[in-house]
């Protein structure tokens, strides 16, 4: 088996056993004992796919406060958790805006951290802050999703949340999937040759199809099993399908834009997988769609 071979089965293998084991989790993750597991599982992967990105601005000689935008990232996912929970009874008007806080907070912390220590200012509070703003909000809208149907601390008997957390993970990964294999079969122009040299035309295209059918077959599953996706028409599933899919290959690009400039193939060396910001870098532009569309329809 040649080594290309060799790592296309590593990566289905390693991808197709963590998709069993996330899908189990995100079922039983509404469950209320297993709700602050899900953020401090969500928060983890914040953190870690910020000292991924950190990696990539060393590379390039800058100095960010890593610590800083991890505990930021952290501190923003569980805040945003807390807002989800509520209403609290202790001091009612502060917990729906802990998220705004803490980014404010955030914000005042990068410029306070390199008044006394570091160097360039500019550069280093700029690309910590934009640590958190690029990785931190867009995966505490998973927990704002995940959440949506269950304000309040109250069940959700259907699970609403968990199909459009796999909704929203398995159209977005469905367009990495169908890109890749569509452009290594048909792949002959090439779509942003200067940023990702691999990436094609058709695999973008197939890639959009993919997607598009992914989010078709997914809501027509969800109203079969009732009292899921209520008010998700298929014209609406097929639009935002292809939404995600336009928007996930422009977070894919973003994140190879990142690597090519710290000159680096992956932002980790996990077997199969790169980095864990490889494998967040679609979902954390199309989480933002995916929540939008939720507060749209249902609110």
């Amino acid at each position: 088996m040649s080594k290309k071979n060799h790592d296309l089965v590593m990566r289905v293998l390693i991808n197709g056993l963590s998709a069993l084991l996330i899908g189990f989790f995100i079922f039983i993750a509404e469950y209320t004992p297993l709700r602050w597991v899900f953020t401090a599982a969500v928060a983890a992967i914040a953190a870690t796919a910020i000292w991924e990105y950190a990696s990539l601005l060393k590379k390039k000689e800058l100095e960010p406060a890593t610590g800083l935008s991890m505990l930021f990232a952290v501190l923003y996912v569980f805040a945003t958790f807390l807002k989800t929970q509520g209403p609290y009874g202790f001091w009612p008007s502060l917990w729906p805006h802990m998220p705004e806080i803490v980014l404010g907070l955030a914000f005042f912390s990068c410029f306070a951290y390199f008044t006394f220590r570091g160097r360039s200012p500019i550069q280093n509070i700029a690309t910590t802050f934009l640590g958190i703003v690029y990785i931190g909000v867009p995966l505490a809208l998973f927990v704002r999703v995940m959440y949506f149907f269950t304000f309040g601390g109250e069940a959700d008997p259907a699970l609403q949340g968990s199909w459009w957390i796999i909704y929203l993970i398995a159209v977005t990964k469905s367009a990495d999937i169908g890109g890749y294999f569509v452009g290594r079969m048909m792949g002959k122009r090439k779509l942003a040759h200067r940023i990702s040299p691999n990436k094609t035309l058709e695999g973008a295209l197939g890639g959009l199809v993919v997607s598009v059918l992914m989010s078709l077959f997914l809501c027509f599953l969800g109203k079969g099993i009732g009292g899921v996706f209520e008010g998700f028409t298929f014209i609406q599933s097929l639009w935002l399908g292809a939404f995600i899919a336009v928007w996930g290959q422009i977070g894919d690009l973003a994140e190879s834009l990142l690597k090519r400039d710290a000159g680096v193939k992956d932002s980790n060396s996990i077997p199969g997988v790169g980095g864990i910001l490889d494998m967040v870098d679609s979902l954390l532009f199309t989480a933002p769609i995916v929540y939008i569309f939720l507060r749209i329809i249902y609110t």
